[in-house]
C-alpha cells in the first residue's frame, strides 16, 4: 500500500474527499474524513487558518455535516488512487501483462 499525501491547506481543492488526522499524538486517534468546502484565512496575526469541510465521517461512522478545523492541529492527506490506477492500466498496456501492479 502506498503511503498518503500530506496536503498543505492552502493546496485543498473543494469537492474533494481529504483524510484529516490531528497532529497532537496524545490526540492521534481522532481521524475523520471529509469532503474540502473552504478556507478562512486569518485577519490578524494571532489567528490561524480555519478549514472548512462537510460530509464528514468521524471515526467509529459517527458523521457530521459541517465541520471547521485551526490548521494549527490538524494535517489533510489525500489518497493517490486514481493516478495509481491509470499508471497500472497504461504499465499493463505496455508490458502486455494483464495482472502487473505497482
Amino acid at each position: 500500500m502506498r503511503p498518503l499525501q500530506l496536503v498543505n491547506p492552502v493546496d485543498l481543492k473543494p469537492g474533494r474527499t481529504y483524510l484529516i488526522r490531528e497532529k497532537r499524538p496524545e490526540y492521534a486517534h481522532l481521524n475523520c474524513k471529509g469532503a474540502f468546502v473552504k478556507n478562512d484565512y486569518p485577519q490578524h496575526e494571532y489567528q490561524c487558518t480555519i478549514t472548512r469541510f462537510t460530509n464528514v465521517v468521524i471515526t467509529g461512522n459517527k458523521k457530521s455535516t459541517d465541520l471547521g478545523l485551526q490548521d494549527t492541529y490538524w494535517n489533510y492527506y489525500e489518497a493517490d488512487a486514481l493516478t495509481r490506477a491509470y499508471t497500472n492500466h497504461v504499465l499493463r498496456e505496455i508490458t502486455g501483462d494483464p495482472s502487473f501492479m505497482i
